[in-house]
């Protein structure tokens, strides 16, 4: 009997040896993708129940009457509270901004797509991108210094008169009121929602337009046949996403609406949203007070599912007619055709009729170009009408703020001393503990949710196929729109239990801006896997790759430039939240020298200027910290932009 050799190291012992490890690897790769949309349902789960826990006082307390009652006691009191006065103007606001917003938005998406000649439509794609890309504070310090006075002197006068002062215009006109949170709200809505359908309407085939431009329709008559119907579900996704931001919107209305707690009975009066309330006064209740703000939390976070469960459906519901639609239905030929079809003329002769339809003809051909005529028209002044609010927006912070951003010290100053009102020769000061702030607590917030929210993505589009991936995918979607509030008042409430003397502080702040940026990452990053080919996948594991490495190697690769701009995206969408911080980081004017103190940002830093702090000097270096988020915004969506565009300078990944 001999002995049996040893196996060589290439042989079947060492090959099955790599085979188990790549085998446990792919499980080690599957189990970390999908416990961390576990852990993003688990965080969804816990935000409402926290909320819930802490409305339950003012549940028990109240009932049902809290929704239809107008009282709200003191802060430390037992009440009486009520919801109603909160609901009406939430809902006030978002409806009259949204009715103000479609139009614009649609006619500025149709010019972007289908009119604007092509070496306009880069240019204007990237200035309505900007827009939606502003922080709301800013939208909301532009709003305090140019549209209030404007309504206060100009517009609310001239409707007031127009109509006798009858309802909804009768009051006296303050500009600090309904009209002007539902004007700025419109104003910040318009980008979104004329982003997301220009390019729903660019997603169509450009067949189809071209086929109805070859058969003789005007350019209008093209897009409207061919375009609008299989865009549809993409327009409706994103005016209800314009919706969404309208109802959850915090900052820019709690800076115009006058923070009154009563039912606005005319546009003119000032009143209250939930999103403003919460922000007022969240850190200043206690008691049954701070029981009601959580069930105002818990409202809101109800209305955000709602408007998300309710656009996911019917988003699906279009998109399945307008596939339905799509199928081509045999028919037989209509009895007039065949007529019309048997009692041609011969080529060459005209018909005895032709000479009286050749009239009725051309004047169907000149109401035509004229209704083509009046779209353009239409549309232009769409573009104008949302290209002058940025564009003033941009010309006021340079002319306040750029004294200030020109100065190096500014960036390395503490801020400057508080003077009186009116006072002359205040010194200026700088941001430099701000953007020290900002930069460590989104540098904390992106370590988290970058991996995260890829991990998750890669999940939702590679593994979700199951009941716990469309849970996962539904959550995802909610939490994008959830307002950010509600994301500040759960982080708040989770450190509170575990440190109440360290509840504002930079972790905090980096946990909150981590969980907001989670779930944009997670649907960029889904939606670029979802582009990549279902052959690139079969071909690479028909050639023996394993699964978790054609996912990591090659289909991520694939898709890198796309996950690029999601990843700049969300870290944009971070630096400019102020709500979420105001409640979990606070504010401080000093260098950070512990990460478990309050902690300054340049959003807050520009939010406690204005409300706080109304000496020139302070204005002027929060005019600065403005700019100065005005140009990282511009640049960080450039890069998006260019990061997306292929290497001949098209927009292909």
């Amino acid at each position: 009997m001999t002995e049996r050799e040893p196996p060589t190291p290439g042989g079947r012992t060492d090959r099955g040896r790599r085979l188990r490890f790549v085998r446990r690897l792919g499980v080690a790769f599957e189990g970390g993708v999908t416990l961390a949309a576990v852990a993003v349902v688990a965080v969804a789960a816990a935000l409402a129940a926290l909320l819930v826990v802490g409305a339950l006082p003012s549940l028990l307390r109240f009932g049902a009457r809290f929704l239809v009652s107008s009282a709200w006691g003191e802060a430390g009191s037992s009440g009486p509270f009520g919801a109603l006065p909160a609901i009406a103007g939430t809902l006030l606001t978002s409806g009259l901004a949204l009715l103000l917003a479609v139009p614009v938005a649609l006619g500025v998406a149709l010019f972007a797509s289908e009119i604007a000649p092509r070496w306009l439509r880069d240019p204007l794609a990237y200035f309505v991108d900007l827009g939606a890309a502003v922080p709301s504070i800013v939208y909301g310090f532009w709003a305090r210094l140019v549209l209030v006075p404007w309504l206060q002197s100009s517009l609310e006068p001239s409707l007031r008169s127009a109509t006798g002062g009858a309802p909804p215009f009768s009051g006296l006109a303050t500009g600090m009121d309904v009209l002007a949170a539902s004007l700025i709200l419109a104003i910040m809505i318009v980008p979104t929602i004329a982003a997301l359908s220009r390019e729903a309407m660019r997603a169509v085939p450009r067949d189809l337009r071209e086929g109805a431009l070859a058969l003789g329709a005007t350019r209008w008559e093209a897009s409207r046949l061919t375009v609008l119907g299989p865009a549809s579900p993409g327009i409706v996704g994103a005016v209800v996403l314009g919706l969404g931001r309208a109802i959850g919107e915090t900052i820019a209305v709690a800076l115009v609406i006058g923070s009154t707690y009563q039912v606005p009975l005319s546009l003119f009066a000032p009143g209250t949203t939930i999103p403003s309330a919460l922000v007022n006064g969240f850190l200043n209740s206690t008691g049954l007070g701070l029981s009601a703000l959580y069930e105002l939390a818990v409202i809101l976070l109800a209305l955000s599912v709602a408007i998300n469960v309710g656009a996911r459906f019917l988003v699906r519901r279009l998109e399945a007619r307008a596939a339905g639609a799509a199928r081509p239905k045999a028919s037989a030929p209509r009895p007039a055709l065949a007529a019309f079809a048997a009692a041609a003329p011969e080529p060459g002769r005209l018909p005895a009729w032709w000479a009286r339809l050749a009239p009725s003809r051309s004047a169907r051909r000149q109401r035509r170009r004229l209704v083509h005529a009046t779209v353009v028209v239409l549309v232009v002044a769409a573009v104008a009408a949302a290209a002058y609010p940025l564009a003033s927006l941009l010309a006021t912070a340079v002319t306040n703020g750029g004294a200030a951003v020109v100065r190096p010290s500014f960036y390395t100053s503490t801020p400057p001393p508080s003077c009186g009102i009116g006072e002359a020769n205040c010194p200026l000061g700088g941001i430099g503990p701000e953007i020290q702030g900002t930069l460590v607590m989104l540098g904390l917030a992106a370590a988290l949710a970058l991996p995260a929210g890829v991990a998750v993505g890669i999940y939702l589009s590679e593994y979700g196929r199951h009941r716990l991936g469309r849970s996962a995918a539904l959550v995802v979607d909610v939490l994008v729109g959830v307002p950010t509030i509600l994301l500040g008042v759960f982080v708040f409430t989770v450190f509170l239990r575990f440190d109440r003397l360290d509840d504002q502080s930079a972790f905090a702040g980096a946990a909150a801006l981590a969980v907001l940026m989670v779930p944009i990452v997670a649907k960029a990053t889904e939606g670029a896997l979802r582009t990549v080919p279902a052959s690139v996948r079969e071909g690479a594991l028909a050639l023996g790759f394993p699964r978790h490495r054609v996912t990591w190697r090659i289909v991520l690769g694939s898709c890198r430039r796309t996950l690029v701009t999601g990843s700049l995206l969300a870290v944009m969408r971070a630096a400019g939240e102020t709500a979420a911080l105001i409640v979990t980081a606070g504010g401080s004017i000093y260098w950070i020298s512990d990460l478990r103190a309050p902690t300054g940002s340049l959003p807050t830093f520009i939010y406690y200027a204005l409300t706080n702090y109304p000496s020139a000097n302070y204005t002027t270096d929060a005019w600065g910290a403005a700019l100065v988020l005005l140009l990282i915004m511009a640049a960080v969506s450039l890069a998006a932009r260019l990061s997306v565009r292929g290497p001949d300078g098209s927009g292909a990944a």
